[in-house]
C-alpha cells in the first residue's frame, strides 16, 4: 500500500513524505495534479492520496474528478485526504462528493494527519480484503455451479439409462423388436414437438414412451413368444399388459414415470373407443398415449417379424391415413394424426438411422403374441 503526496510546495512534500515514511508506509510524491494523475495510473499500489486543494494547473478537485471518471476507476480502492490553506465550504462539499474522506487545514496538525492516514490505511486494507473475499467466493460459486451442472447432467444420463434399461427388460422377452424402443422415443418426441410441446415435455416423452410395453414382463413366455395365432384365453392374457405396466410405473412420483404409467395403460386405446383395456374414447385418452400409439403402430408396420414382412414408409402412411381393414384413421387422435403426417419424413429418417441389423421378410401378418 502506498501514499501519494501531492503539493506544489517542495518543502511540504518533503516534510510530509518523511513523516508518512516513518509511519511504515511507502511514499511517492508529485508537484502538481498532472504529475499525480500520471503516477496514480502507473502505480496500482497507490491507495491513499494526500493532496493540496489549490495548485498550479489543475486543482486537487479536478485531479480527483479525472481519476474518478477514468476507465476502471471503480476497481481500485482509494482514500483521499485533502489539505488546504482556507476553509471554503463549497470546496469541502464538492471534495466530499468526489470521495474525499478527510479535509485538513494547513499548516497540517501532524498528530491529526497520523490518525487520518492510519484510519485510511485500515479502511483500504479492509476494503481490499472484502474485494478479495468476494472474488474468491464468486470463483467458488462458479466452480460449485459447474460441478452441480456436471452432476445434474450425470444424474440425467443415469436416469435416462435406468429408464432405457427398464424398457429393455420388457423387450428382452420379445427379441424380435431390436431397436424398437429407441425409435418409439424418438418418434414420440418429434410428433410432440410438431403439436407444439416445449423442449422439456418433448424430452420427457422421449424417455417415457419406450416404457409403453413394460407390462410384458408379466406375460407368460408361452403366450408372448408363441409363433402363431393366440386363442381367446391367450389373447385375453396378452391384453393384461397395459394394466400390469401401469401398476409397475405408477409406484413412482417422478413426472417422467407418471407420464410413462399413463402411456403404458392407454397406448392400446383407440380414439373411436374400440381399444383396450378400458375402451376409453376421444379426449379420455391422455395425449401422450395417443402420440405413443401412432409411433408404435408406425414402427410395428415398418418392422419385419417372423409372421409378417416389413412395409415401406409409403405403404405404412397409406395404411395409417386410409386404413386397411385392421388399422383405421379413426383409431387415432385427429390433431396427433395431422402432426404425424406433417413430420412423416422425419419419422422415416429415424427408422432408417436406427434400423435393426436384420429385417426378416416372411409371410403376411397374422394375429400373434407379439402384437
Amino acid at each position: 500500500m502506498k501514499v501519494l503526496i501531492v503539493d506544489d510546495d517542495s518543502a511540504i512534500r518533503e516534510e510530509l513524505s518523511e513523516f508518512v515514511a516513518e509511519m511504515g508506509l511507502a511514499v511517492s510524491a508529485a508537484a502538481n495534479g498532472e504529475e499525480a494523475i500520471a503516477q496514480y495510473f502507473a502505480d496500482e499500489d497507490i491507495a491513499i492520496l494526500l493532496t493540496d486543494l489549490m495548485m498550479p494547473g489543475i486543482s486537487g478537485l479536478e485531479m480527483l474528478d479525472t481519476i474518478n471518471n477514468s476507465p476502471g476507476a471503480g476497481k481500485r480502492v482509494l482514500r483521499v485526504i485533502f489539505m488546504t490553506g482556507n476553509s471554503d465550504t463549497q470546496s469541502v462539499i464538492k471534495a466530499m462528493h468526489l470521495g474525499a474522506t478527510e479535509f485538513l487545514l494547513k499548516p497540517v496538525d501532524l498528530d491529526l494527519l497520523e490518525r487520518c492516514v492510519l484510519e485510511a490505511k485500515k479502511l483500504v486494507a479492509n476494503e481490499r480484503t472484502r474485494i478479495a473475499n468476494e472474488a474468491l467466493l464468486k470463483e467458488k460459486v462458479t466452480q460449485n455451479e459447474a460441478e452441480i451442472t456436471s452432476l445434474n447432467k450425470d444424474i440425467q444420463r443415469a436416469y435416462a439409462e435406468a429408464l432405457a434399461c427398464l424398457a429393455a427388460a420388457a423387450e428382452y422377452k420379445d427379441p424380435e423388436t431390436g431397436q424398437h424402443i429407441t425409435r418409439i422415443g424418438e418418434y414420440a418426441a418429434v410428433i410432440a414437438e410438431k403439436i407444439g410441446w416445449d423442449t422439456d415435455w418433448c424430452s420427457m416423452i422421449r424417455l417415457a414412451a419406450p416404457l409403453h410395453d413394460v407390462g410384458k414382463v408379466g406375460m407368460r413366455d408361452a403366450v408372448l413368444l408363441k409363433n402363431g395365432p393366440l386363442d381367446d384365453t391367450e389373447a385375453s392374457h396378452m391384453k393384461e399388459h397395459p394394466e400390469i405396466g401401469f401398476r409397475i410405473l405408477s409406484e413412482s412420483t417422478f413426472p417422467v414415470m407418471k407420464m410413462a404409467a399413463r402411456i403404458a395403460l392407454c397406448h392400446h386405446e383407440r380414439w373411436d373407443g374400440t381399444g383396450y383395456p378400458r375402451a376409453l374414447k376421444g379426449s379420455q385418452i391422455p395425449v401422450e398415449a395417443s402420440i405413443t400409439t401412432l409411433a408404435d403402430v408406425y414402427d410395428a408396420l415398418r418392422s419385419a417379424r417372423p409372421y409378417k414382412r416389413a412395409m415401406t414408409h409409403e405403404e405404412v402412411m397409406k395404411v395409417i391415413t386410409e386404413g386397411d381393414g385392421r388399422t383405421s384413421p379413426e383409431h387415432f387422435r385427429p390433431d396427433v394424426l395431422e402432426a404425424f403426417k406433417a413430420c412423416a419424413d422425419r419419422l422415416a429418417e429415424i427408422f432408417d438411422r436406427l434400423a435393426d441389423v436384420e429385417q426378416a421378410n416372411v409371410r403376411e401378418p397374422v394375429t400373434t403374441g407379439g402384437c
